[in-house]
């Protein structure tokens, strides 16, 4: 599988999030030479109403991926507003933002600092057989939520770029597919 880092889900540690009210396992975090987080993709666990943590200078795209029913978001005291399971939720990681939980799930979160990267989250449904080429992107990671793609099964996740090689698809399921592309 050259050109592309297989990530095993069963790898990825639980870690606390910034404003210490749930866990993520993140994929991929890159830090700036300053230790400043660039960007990162991961997966979060919903259990309970929270607000979600301030990341300044940044972007996300929220894409519930498991709870029935899904959760819902509101911004800056706003009223909630239904987060359907496989749909990217964008949004601006200074706004305020309120989480409200009706059963316990997980969503898989994209954050970029815009100063630097922008992203595209993309939910995909393939059929056995299918090639999935990568977008033209600095660094791509496809998250496998259900089916085989390349060595990558449920949980699992690749790294590449858009340079990186096709991959085929096993089993037909259901991926995460995220493209950083740097600012000019």
């Amino acid at each position: 599988m050259t050109g592309w880092t297989l990530i095993p889900g069963a790898t990825l540690d639980a870690t606390p999030w910034r404003n210490g009210l749930g866990t993520s396992r993140n994929i991929v975090t890159r830090l700036g030479a300053d230790g400043a987080l660039r960007w990162q993709v991961g997966i979060a666990d919903l259990e309970q109403d929270a607000p979600f943590s301030h990341y300044p200078h940044a972007d996300r795209i929220f894409t519930p991926i498991a709870g029935d029913p899904p959760p819902e978001l509101a911004f800056h005291g706003g009223p909630f507003e239904p987060c359907p399971l496989l749909t990217p939720k964008p949004f601006s990681g200074e706004w305020p933002t309120l989480s409200r939980i009706p059963a316990p799930g997980q969503a898989f979160n994209a954050i970029v600092d815009r100063r630097y990267h922008r992203a595209e989250v993309t939910v995909l449904h393939p059929q056995p057989g299918e090639m999935l080429a990568p977008p033209q992107a600095s660094h791509v990671v496809l998250h496998v939520l259900a089916g085989r793609m390349a060595a990558a099964g449920p949980g699992d996740s690749l790294l590449g770029s858009g340079g990186s090689p096709p991959v085929k698809t096993s089993e037909g399921g259901v991926a995460i597919l995220v493209a950083i592309h740097p600012v000019p």
